[in-house]
C-alpha cells in the first residue's frame, strides 16, 4: 500500500471512531455528504451556521448512538423530514430553517429520551 493510501485508510478509521462533531460556523460549502453514515460511533452532530446544502442524507438514520442533532441554515431546495425512527437514543434534535416541509413524523413522540425538540 503506497502512503496516500495509508494516510486515507488512517482517515476513514479515526472519522469511524469520532464521537463527537461540531462543524459550526466555519466556511464549509457544499453538499452534505452520504459518507455521514460512516460515524457510527459518534453520540452529537453539530452543523450549525455553516453554507452546507442540503437534504440531510438518508444516510443520517445509521448513526444509532446519536443523543444529539442539531443542523441549521442549509441551503439548497426543500425536503421532507429525514426519517430519523432508528435514532432511538436522541434527547436533542434541532432542525432549524432546514428547508423541510411537511409534518413532524408521528415517530417523533415515540423517542422516549427526547427532551429538546
Amino acid at each position: 500500500m503506497n502512503e496516500d493510501g495509508q494516510e486515507e485508510t488512517l482517515l476513514v478509521t479515526f472519522i469511524q471512531l469520532l464521537i463527537t462533531s461540531r462543524i459550526d460556523g466555519n466556511a464549509l460549502s457544499g453538499k452534505i455528504p452520504d459518507l455521514i453514515g460512516n460515524w457510527t460511533k459518534i453520540v452529537r452532530l453539530d452543523m450549525q451556521g455553516i453554507s452546507m446544502d442540503g437534504p440531510i442524507p438518508s444516510t443520517i438514520a445509521q448513526l444509532k448512538d446519536l443523543t444529539e442533532l442539531r443542523i441549521s441554515y442549509l441551503n439548497g431546495s426543500s425536503m421532507k423530514f429525514p426519517n430519523l425512527q432508528e435514532l432511538k437514543m436522541l434527547n436533542t434534535l434541532i432542525l432549524r430553517n432546514c428547508l423541510i416541509t411537511g409534518p413532524i413524523p408521528d415517530y417523533i413522540g415515540e423517542l422516549s429520551d427526547l427532551k429538546i425538540l
